[in-house]
């Protein structure tokens, strides 16, 4: 059975909300409960939150990095974009775009369990609701679930907040340094633009149609990948502009070398 977890970044200075619909074919919560132990992490205690700095704790450092690679591992994501003041619309914007991507992807495994994070909805009854109206066939749903028991809703915490430093970079408020680190392809201790480590990191994993069309012999644009419907859902709630931004951050993927 497969699984779609979902988590919301939200951000007032850029005017909107991003949600990450992380896909697994199988169930995460083992996986990253034995990062935590790993990591001496109680996973009783213990929840990774994007939003908390982790910069002087070695240990949720090397949490976050390991949390990454289960993501590049097991997963696939799509993303759903919708302004900042319509936030109370993005849980059924998250349904909306899930139904959608079920149809656009032959990988994504039926039966489906879809589990939302706290907050997506106004409430439960009204989350319930809206999916028995959209008969999304051989799904089972669960509104506001708590991301400390529910941890696969901590990797789409991490999608979703790597995924808007992607979309605010390209919409010019982030030009934030970082360190390359080691198995970038570049000097470690070398720096670049953080959006473009996050973009190595997420490129790879989105919902796309691919590239069918015939080469033509120009490297880059043989190299670029449609994601499509596949793993973009822009709200009609989107202004112009945000439209804009998101269709051109997620609506094709450069899968050339990035050195």
């Amino acid at each position: 059975m497969g699984n779609f977890y979902i988590d919301g970044s939200v951000h007032d200075d850029a005017g909107f909300t991003l949600c990450a619909c992380v896909y697994a074919p199988s169930d995460l919560d083992h996986v990253v409960t034995e990062l935590m132990k790993a990591c001496k992490l109680d996973p009783n205690e213990f929840e990774y939150k994007s939003s908390a700095n982790y910069s002087k704790q070695p240990e949720l450092v090397e949490f976050r990095s390991k949390l990454k690679e289960i993501f590049q591992q097991n997963c696939h994501y799509g993303v759903v974009i919708l302004p900042r003041d319509k936030r109370d619309k993005a849980g059924q914007e998250c349904l909306l775009a899930i139904n959608q991507f079920i149809k656009a992807n032959s990988q994504i495994e039926l039966p489906l369990s879809i589990f939302m994070d706290q907050g997506l909805f106004p409430s439960e009854n009204v989350a319930n609701k809206l999916f028995d109206e959209l008969k999304i066939k051989d799904t089972k749903f669960f509104a506001e679930q708590d991301s400390k028991q529910i941890r696969g809703i901590q990797v789409a915490d991490l999608v979703a907040h790597m995924a808007s430093i992607q979309l605010k970079s390209a919409m010019g408020l982030i030009n934030k340094m970082v360190k390359a680190g080691e198995n970038s392809g570049y000097d470690p201790e070398g720096e670049m633009e953080l959006s473009f480590e996050m973009f190595g990191t997420l490129r790879y994993y989105i919902f796309n149609e691919g590239n069918n069309k015939p080469p033509t012999g120009d490297q880059f644009i043989d190299a670029v990948m449609t994601v499509g419907k596949a793993g973009l859902f822009i709200s009609e709630y989107c202004s112009a502009d945000l439209a804009d931004s998101a269709q051109g951050t997620f609506g094709t993927i450069y899968l050339g070398c990035i050195h």
